[in-house]
């Protein structure tokens, strides 16, 4: 059976969540924003994209610019670089020896979907190497389209698709698009009471890939998908996320 893991990665990979929204909360003030409502999981989509989009307009009372965003894209990269070039970022628990493996394997393929920007993306994944496509922020806004994205620019013939991840978002973005799931984290919290334990994982030694993470959540348990997710247009064609 051949399967496509698909791995979110701040918090999933990575422990560069604070890194990351304290690189990004900088990065805003860099580019002259100071209206900014800091709970980031309460935005509609969890992208630096789309989040970026909303403080610019509650700003500017526009959207910004390919430009604009780009300069914000760069500095990012930057305030992220100069955070954590000097001690680097934890992995979660056996996160490179599990990507590893999967490179290995004839019946597995690896893709990436973030909801970082394109640039600082790069930073993060460079200690694992080059092992699949990957999909950012830079390509959609929409969680659910950067997910469709990764998939998109893996192909097809795949038996299934196991996304990764390590909030709701992430399982928002599974349900969505018809993939099975694993947590990753300390708790079911962030995913729901029903979120089934043997789904749920701290460490990627203990991950099997080749078991079973269907999800069947009970209705209502895992919110539909925002605006039109499903009018996803692949890279490099317009997609109305940006619009």
């Amino acid at each position: 059976m051949r399967t496509l893991i698909v791995f979110d990665i701040d918090g999933t990979l990575l422990r560069s969540v604070a890194q990351h929204q304290a690189a990004f909360l900088a990065a805003l003030h860099d580019t002259g924003l100071s209206d900014i409502d800091t709970a980031w999981g309460g935005y509609t989509h969890h992208t630096d994209s789309w989040i970026f989009r909303e403080v610019f307009r509650a700003n500017t009372g526009r959207v910004p610019s390919a430009a604009e965003t780009q300069r914000f894209a760069d500095v990012l990269h930057d305030r992220f670089r100069a955070a954590t070039e000097a001690a680097g970022v934890a992995e979660i628990p056996g996160a490179a020896e599990f990507l590893c493996a999967l490179a290995k394997a004839d019946d597995y393929d690896v893709a990436f979907a973030t909801g970082g920007m394109r640039e600082v993306t790069a930073v993060k994944l460079a200690p694992f190497g080059a092992l699949g496509p990957v999909a950012t922020a830079s390509d959609h806004t929409f969680r659910e389209h950067v997910v469709r994205e990764a998939i998109h620019q893996s192909g097809t013939g795949f038996d299934r698709v196991v996304s990764i991840g390590d909030g709701p978002w992430d399982m928002r973005a599974a349900v969505a698009t018809g993939s099975q799931f694993i947590g990753i984290g300390p708790s079911t919290a962030p995913f729901g009471d029903w979120f089934p334990e043997t789904h749920l994982f701290s460490s990627f030694g203990d991950v099997d890939p080749g078991a079973d993470f269907s999800l069947c959540p009970p209705e209502g348990a895992v919110a539909a998908e925002p605006h039109a997710d499903k009018a996803f247009a692949a890279r490099p064609a317009a997609c109305v996320c940006w619009e």
